[in-house]
């Protein structure tokens, strides 16, 4: 089974092509709550708007924990069976603001990567490879995608608290030119 993990952006997850009817193009995510999504919008507007970039809508806001790209029904099947992965809930502080250059997206992210975050990631991939899941060789960049099309910004942003107390699964669905994320199952953490 496929599966990758980005860490330049989520550009996998934004592929505006349509997966094939027979699959659906999933990833695991942080999905924040409508208070969250909106203070970091607020938080980072500026920075946004000095990037020149084209905004995230702020209900597309995530973080990506693992991204398995197109699977048939039985892999999403085998997907949905791993969770939970029980690392308790903890608070993710959002407060450097940067630019993967590569894919020319401003993204928001953190000083200080809590450490329930990162066993999060590495026992959920732990899992996965478990069930036949391939993983993409790169450094987990835990961060949310505020723009695609930008330039880098210096910008100095209020620090936003994330409560982070459940896991999603979450699909990308086609949107005319962009795509929409419905998550599908959460687990807590």
């Amino acid at each position: 089974m496929s599966g990758a993990q980005e860490s330049d952006a989520d550009t996998a997850e934004e592929t505006i092509d349509g997966p094939p009817r027979d699959s659906r193009r999933v990833f695991f995510a942080l999905w924040p709550d409508a208070e969250t999504r909106a203070r970091l919008a607020r938080a980072t507007k500026d920075a946004v708007r000095h990037s020149g970039g084209r905004p995230i809508a702020k209900d597309r806001f995530h973080i990506t924990v693992a991204f398995l790209g197109n699977l048939t029904s039985a892999g999403l099947e085998i997907a949905s069976a791993v969770p939970p992965i029980r690392v308790g809930a903890f608070a993710l502080v959002l407060d450097v603001v940067g630019t993967f250059e590569s894919s020319r997206s401003l993204w928001l992210g953190a000083s200080s990567v809590p450490p329930a975050l990162t066993e999060l990631e590495r026992r959920l991939w732990e899992a996965l490879t478990a069930k036949g899941f391939i993983r993409e060789e790169r450094i987990y960049r835990p961060h949310v995608t505020l723009a695609r099309r930008a330039r880098p910004v210096e910008a100095e942003i209020t620090p936003v608290e994330w409560p982070v107390g459940e896991l999603a699964l979450v699909e990308s669905l086609p949107a005319g030119r962009n795509v929409h994320y419905e998550p599908l199952r959460t687990w807590p953490l």
